[in-house]
């Protein structure tokens, strides 16, 4: 008969550990990043860059408060914030120009 441990007895058997994942999550800084250089890109089209802007650097915000790439988080927030003020400038100038009622 195969010995079977009783109840009172633990089981020695453990089982291995679960693999972690050593590396950290990239989602929300890569996110910001690619959002922050089509936001650059786009910096000067009235509106888009203002949103597009906005988003990245509140992307790159979020992910360094989640605690991923600081690097690629930096950048895209920055490259947002940039393309933010970009964008407010060239939304006020256009908004500007089509109030004046030279349009």
């Amino acid at each position: 008969m195969s010995q079977l441990p009783s109840r009172s007895e633990p089981d020695r058997r453990a089982s291995p550990p679960l693999p972690t994942n050593s590396q950290p999550k990239k989602g929300l800084a890569v996110a910001a990043l690619v959002v922050g250089i089509v936001a650059f890109l786009a910096g000067l089209v009235p509106w888009a860059g203002l949103l597009l802007g906005l988003t990245a650097f509140g992307l790159g915000i979020y992910a360094l408060t989640r605690g991923q790439s600081k690097v690629m988080a930096l950048v895209g927030g920055s490259l947002g914030s940039i393309a933010a003020i970009t964008g407010l400038i060239s939304t006020s100038a256009l908004m500007m120009w089509l109030l004046s009622g030279n349009a």
